[in-house]
């Protein structure tokens, strides 16, 4: 059977080639229908109420807990949910901010540097540009390669380095950054590593313990489930070490009037308030589905060898297959991408246009944004057939005076 059959969406939108999962995935039946029989059938609060429906709901959603720690080679305990990965990457480098002891391993201080690739996501960016003005520490880049790769990460990485910020993946090239390598030489410095998997986990099994990563965030949304619904992962006795920064209900042992609360134990007080618990049991039909995804080698490649060809196309990111994604970044010389959008979509294909929140990325390629088209399990030969065709009409259309 193929998988394009597991989603609804496509029985719904059967004519339309959809090639714009790296933003938002389509999401699986069996995660549709898990949910609307979480919601009609045990809808009730978890952690906190004494009877059976709530002991139901509170199991199955820390049975996700578990799944989607298995999913990462991570424990139960180094799972925290949130509503988004920006809210787990918010939460990291605000909690990062409550930090107070100069001798913890958390600790940035004045003059000390956080390090980014210039790939990362507006989603990782902005919360670790924010914690660096707040803490009086230098937001520095790591160097790339004409084709997007990141490079230079051992002269980059030094004493003064205290995070390593590197994603997986890029939204925009579709390159897999070598994140074990940048992990040994930042733990060799002291420097933690984070790491953005919201790309990743859609075409890869990424096991965060063998590539040394410290803390991780993805969405669920990515990886064919429910929007409202992220994770953070952190290293267990960096996750203890580190302070909650978002309070409320469920977080905590006890509270009183004179003196400080006494919060739960990691990753519980981190989960301040109602958590989304319909996406989160929702989503664990997904979990199994992603242990069993198959490859899109195959599709790539067409993909990379076809579209380079087309004249007047630069395609953003590495033109080997080697290390590489099904995510397709082009532009088109002399039409925006907005408009290569619109006449695709005017022709039954879906794909993204715009600095897909990575300007940084963009200007260094020289373009303010791009054009994207980006495949998943679901992608068939059609789809790529009729993207192809309508790419090598762009120019045509566009500038027919010349």
């Amino acid at each position: 059977m193929s998988a394009r059959n597991l989603f609804p969406f496509f029985s719904a939108n059967p004519e339309l080639a959809y090639l714009d999962s790296a933003a938002t995935s389509q999401r699986l039946g069996s995660v549709i229908e898990k949910e609307r029989d979480f919601s009609s059938g045990f809808n009730a609060p978890i952690h906190r109420s004494a009877y059976s429906l709530a002991f139901k709901a509170t199991e199955e959603f820390e049975g996700v807990r578990k799944k989607t720690a298995s999913l990462l080679g991570a424990r139960a305990e180094e799972v925290v949910f949130s509503s988004s990965a920006t809210a787990a990457f918010n939460l990291l480098a605000n909690s990062l901010g409550y930090v107070e002891d100069p001798e913890s391993p958390l600790f940035i201080g004045e003059g000390d540097e956080i390090l980014l690739s210039r790939s990362e996501h507006n989603s990782v960016l902005l919360p670790f540009q924010e914690l660096a003005r707040r803490r009086g520490a230098r937001l520095k880049f790591l160097p790339m390669t004409e084709e997007g790769e990141v490079c230079g990460w051992k002269e980059a990485i030094g004493e003064k380095t205290k995070v390593v910020a590197v994603s997986r993946l890029s939204n925009v090239t579709g390159a897999f950054a070598p994140v074990s390598e940048i992990s040994e030489e930042s733990h060799r410095a002291g420097a933690i590593v984070v790491s953005d998997l919201c790309q990743a986990l859609a075409h890869e099994r990424t096991d965060v313990k063998a590539m040394g990563i410290d803390f991780a965030a993805f969405s669920a949304h990515k990886v064919f489930g429910p929007t409202g619904l992220g994770f953070l992962y952190g290293r267990k006795p960096l996750l203890d070490l580190l302070p909650p920064s978002f309070f409320g209900g469920s977080m905590v042992e006890s509270a009183w009037e004179d003196r400080s609360a006494v919060y739960k134990k990691a990753p519980w007080k981190f989960e301040a308030g109602t958590q989304p618990v319909s996406q989160a049991i929702a989503f664990e039909p997904a979990l199994d589905f992603l242990q069993n995804r198959k490859e899109e080698e195959a599709a790539l490649t067409r993909l990379l060898l076809e579209a380079s060809s087309i004249p007047g196309v630069k395609i953003l990111g590495p033109s080997s297959f080697k290390n590489r994604a099904p995510i397709l970044s082009f532009a088109v010389d002399g039409v925006h991408p907005h408009d290569v959008a619109q006449f695709m979509d005017a022709n039954g294909v879906a794909v993204r246009s715009g600095h897909q929140c990575a300007q940084i990325l963009h200007r260094s390629f020289g373009f303010p944004s791009s054009t994207r088209a980006s495949l998943s399990v679901y992608s068939e030969t059609w789809e790529v057939d009729r993207f192809l065709d309508l790419l090598s009409r762009v120019r045509p259309y566009f500038l027919k005076g010349e």
